[in-house]
């Protein structure tokens, strides 16, 4: 009896930090994502090289901040999928270490961004991995593992798709709201992870 209620007791904090992860998740949607799209709709700096060049170094310093906040929320709620839903298997490590190299990349080339005023679209190399294949990986991988509900590996694969094609479709100031809100919703489908998923 008593094992039973230590491993009772071991589950219902590995779900306690996978609920923390879905919340930083929902933070950094609704900071970097929303926030930071209403921001680029009240002042554009993001239409050409030439006007983010030409943006105050604080709005330049917010958005490569704001990556870096991005990079961080985003894996939180990416690894709080992959704990919750999925198997967790090797493939799937390696997979989630390069979505982490991803988020480094993007975080770094913003904040080069930021410091020198030179735009230049490598960040997207970085944001490809954690933005758009790693979603759509674990959500596979949540579809066929069966340990969650089926909407949150089907929600996970249209995050990735999603992600992939708001920018060149919707421009930067509305892609960065929509981009907020499907990831908000990934973060609360990491929140509400139970062991009874």
């Amino acid at each position: 009896m008593r094992a039973g209620a230590t491993h009772n007791a071991l589950a219902g904090t590995e779900f306690g930090s996978v609920a923390r992860l879905g919340l930083w998740c929902m933070a950094a949607a609704v900071i970097t994502g929303v926030f930071q799209g209403l921001w680029e709709l009240a002042r554009p700096v993001l239409s050409s090289p030439e006007t983010f060049a030409a943006a105050p170094g604080a709005q330049r310093w917010g958005y490569g901040l704001l990556a870096v906040g991005k990079s961080a929320g985003f894996m939180a709620g990416l690894y709080g999928i992959y704990l919750c839903a999925t198997r967790r298997g090797a493939a799937l490590k390696v997979f989630m270490a390069l979505a982490a190299l991803g988020g480094v990349v993007f975080a770094a080339v913003w904040l080069w961004i930021a410091a020198t005023g030179r735009f230049t679209i490598v960040y997207v190399l970085g944001g490809l991995w954690y933005q758009m294949l790693a979603p759509v990986v674990l959500g596979v991988a949540a579809l066929l593992a069966r340990r969650a509900p089926l909407w949150k590996g089907a929600w996970a694969v249209a995050v990735g798709v999603m992600n992939s094609q708001i920018f060149a479709r919707l421009g930067p100031a509305w892609a960065l709201i929509v981009q907020g809100v499907i990831w908000l919703v990934l973060g609360y489908a990491v929140y509400t992870c139970r062991r009874t998923d």
